[in-house]
């Protein structure tokens, strides 16, 4: 019997589901984060500085952003699965163009842009990440729908919280298969073999979507507007308006939708600053800064390796996290949960920029860190998600992620060249600036003048439709 967490009072539908949708989120971020802990090898093997390879980083996030509002649209008119399989797929195409610039990347010339050169293989690696973008962006406005249709609103906090510690088990795998497969064999195999995992686990996701009751369709399709919501999709919206009259509440109630939604895509658009920073360049960070290294009889392990087990930490603490954040969420003002944690966070990384810390202490303020900064995802999910309208949920998490994706695409960049000027380590103190000022943004959501919570569905949307 699969247990549960508290509070939550999860049926066996919904457990299935949402390790389902939860696995999703996980290969989701073993492709994403398949690249930084290449960074520290890249940088010798293709002679390149820290700014061109945060550049790649950017080109993926760019894409991945690129892609979400028009993925948030489709979603909210078709079948789901067929925007997800294939989104998994050229994740997997991606990667296969990454390793193919490696290969073959050398027999094309250079290009010389503003006063710098890129390589053939450059070139190549550019375009991989460029597709596996792409695919990484049908991942989102996908996830979050099917969630709402297939969990109730008691629950989704907690789904959510599986949803976002997923994420970062899969953020906390790829590290690890990097720094421990790369003593055996090349890097490119390495991307070769998650590659064809891609595609193996996509004709999986298809056998379950046919042999299961996950409901894939779209509220459109399901008619939920004029039959009352009577299909499975209904249970999760039990609290909040129904697709009609959400779809004109947010017009005519700008503070219930629009004005905090705005709030908090700023805010993101700084946060977004640390989380990108921090994880494309914590190896290279423990590298430089620190360079461990051990020895294990006639094995040593590079300092490559033990960056990668620090990583590893960072991200494994946020998969902890997120399940707890996820599960107590709802007893606490979501609001009060945010600002908590990003203190906490600015505080790890402003000691990350200026301390020179042991080995054990080091790890601590990861684990702090990677806790804090990751476990505000199922927040500010379910924050979304409570605000916004059913008919729109696909298209608002698409245009959201969308925007800030586009935004903190060049950060990677950003980081990587005050890496280059100033050094890794000072650099952090501006991703600590980045969630202080995404504290103040969320802080603004106290404002009745910003954002007025839904007290009363009936009551509210009554006198709209008059």
């Amino acid at each position: 019997m699969l247990p549960k967490l508290p509070p939550g009072s999860l049926s066996t539908h919904e457990w299935r589901f949402g390790l389902v949708i939860s696995s999703v989120h996980g290969v989701q971020h073993l492709f994403y984060r398949l690249f930084p802990p290449l960074i520290p090898i890249l940088v010798i093997g293709l002679d390149s500085p820290l700014w061109q390879l945060g550049s790649l980083v950017s080109i993926y996030l760019f894409a991945g952003g690129l892609g979400q509002a028009p993925m948030g649209i489709l979603v909210d008119k078709f079948d789901r699965q067929y925007i997800l399989l294939p989104a998994i797929g050229l994740m997997s195409v991606g990667y296969l163009l990454f390793v193919l610039g490696s290969a073959v990347g050398p027999a094309f010339p250079a290009v010389e842009l503003f006063g710098h050169s890129f390589s053939g293989t450059y070139q190549i690696m550019a375009g991989g990440m460029f597709v596996a973008g792409v695919g990484y962006s049908g991942i989102h406005p996908v996830g979050y729908p099917l969630i709402s249709a297939n969990i109730s609103a008691e629950g989704k906090a907690t789904v959510l919280g599986m949803w976002g510690s997923a994420s970062k088990l899969g953020d906390t795998l790829a590290p690890l298969l990097i720094g421990g497969l790369i003593l055996v064999v090349p890097w490119e195999w390495i991307l070769v073999g998650v590659s064809l995992f891609g595609f193996v686990y996509a004709s999986w996701l298809w056998l379950v979507f046919r042999a299961s009751d996950i409901e894939t369709r779209p509220p459109s399709a399901l008619g939920e507007a004029s039959a009352g919501g009577s299909s499975r999709a209904s249970t999760g919206r039990s609290s909040r308006d129904s697709s009609g009259a959400a779809g004109g509440s947010w017009r005519a109630n700008p503070r219930q939708f629009l004005y905090p939604m705005v709030t908090i895509l700023l805010a993101f658009c700084f946060i977004l600053f640390a989380t990108n920073g921090l994880i494309t360049f914590a190896p290279v960070f423990i590298t430089d800064v620190y360079g461990y290294s051990l020895s294990v009889g006639d094995l040593v392990i590079p300092s490559e390796s033990v960056a990668n087990a620090y990583f590893s930490v960072l991200l494994l603490s946020g998969a902890l996290s997120q399940l707890l954040v996820g599960a107590v969420a709802k007893r606490f003002d979501y609001r009060l949960l945010l600002i908590g944690l990003l203190a906490l966070t600015t505080a790890g990384l402003a000691v990350l920029a200026v301390r020179q810390l042991t080995p054990v202490v080091l790890v601590a303020v990861f684990a702090l860190v990677g806790a804090c900064l990751f476990g505000i995802n199922p927040i500010r999910d379910a924050l979304i998600s409570d605000i916004t309208p059913p008919a729109y949920e696909g298209r608002t998490f698409g245009y959201f992620w969308t925007i800030v994706l586009l935004v903190s695409s060049g950060y990677p960049l950003v980081i990587g060249y005050l890496g280059d000027t100033v050094g890794i380590q000072a650099s952090f103190q501006y991703l600590a600036a980045g969630t202080l000022v995404g504290i103040a943004g969320i802080a603004l959501l106290y404002s009745p003048r910003l954002y007025r919570q839904r007290t009363s569905t009936a009551a509210e949307t009554e006198p709209e439709r008059q």
